[in-house]
């Protein structure tokens, strides 16, 4: 069984390596932020903020920002990329913010990775508002390119739980969560640069991988962008 410890030490190695760029680049992060139809002066809160350039985006569309990781090393990062939000280090299943407190709930990437998803899931519905949005991002088990080579993502090294989409709907909607759109997350197929080689095969073969992986069916799609509603 994976410790706590572990995972902290597993995510403080990963920022301390790779830094700002440990995980999405900034521009990936905004997309998220237009499907919850941000509205400024509302709270909103990230869960595994990472590096926090999601968060510097929603302080800089006028939001009270607030995040939560469980990486001290990520914390420190993501209080100098924006200074005006409000981080802690601590876990998603110990969220210590008031009842009925935010507007907005985004975790991109993180809840695949709870020591304790359902849990995490029922914190996130007991900090927010009635009628907040929800954007959550999670991976796909049936991923077509997970058939063919390594299932899941560099960080199943440590902890990584893969569904479904029907399964996801079903655990999103068993704690409350009225689902209003799941799309694909395709930043991963548009930041796919083409190779340059001499190999003509090499090239025509990346190029393929790169349009089917964008007009993948959701079916196969690597991550589904769920954005939902409190009841």
């Amino acid at each position: 069984m994976v410790l706590e410890e572990e995972i902290k030490s597993w995510y403080d190695q990963r920022h301390r390596r790779l830094g700002e760029k440990a995980w999405r680049p900034p521009y990936a992060y905004a997309v998220f932020l237009n499907h919850l139809g941000v509205v400024p002066g509302r709270k909103l809160l990230d869960i595994g903020c990472g590096t926090g350039h999601l968060l510097k985006i929603a302080d800089e569309r006028g939001l009270d920002t607030y995040g939560v990781d469980i990486s001290e090393e990520g914390v420190v990062i993501a209080k100098r990329i924006s200074p005006h939000s409000h981080i802690r280090v601590g876990r998603g299943e110990y969220l210590e913010y008031p009842d009925s407190f935010f507007d907005y709930i985004v975790c991109i990437g993180a809840l695949e990775h709870f020591l304790d998803m359902e849990k995490g899931i029922r914190e996130m519905v007991r900090v927010a508002k009635s009628g907040a949005r929800f954007c959550i991002v999670v991976p796909n088990s049936n991923h077509l390119f997970f058939w063919i080579g390594t299932k899941g993502t560099p960080q199943q090294d440590i902890l990584e739980r893969l569904l479904s989409l029907k399964e996801w709907r079903r655990i999103f909607t068993n704690e409350r969560l009225r689902i209003s759109g799941v799309y694909q997350d395709r930043w991963f197929a548009e930041q796919t640069p083409l190779l340059v080689s001499p190999n003509p095969a090499a090239v025509t073969k990346q190029a393929l991988r790169r349009i089917l992986w964008a007009f993948l069916p959701m079916h196969f799609a690597y991550q589904f962008i769920f954005v939902m509603r409190k009841d």
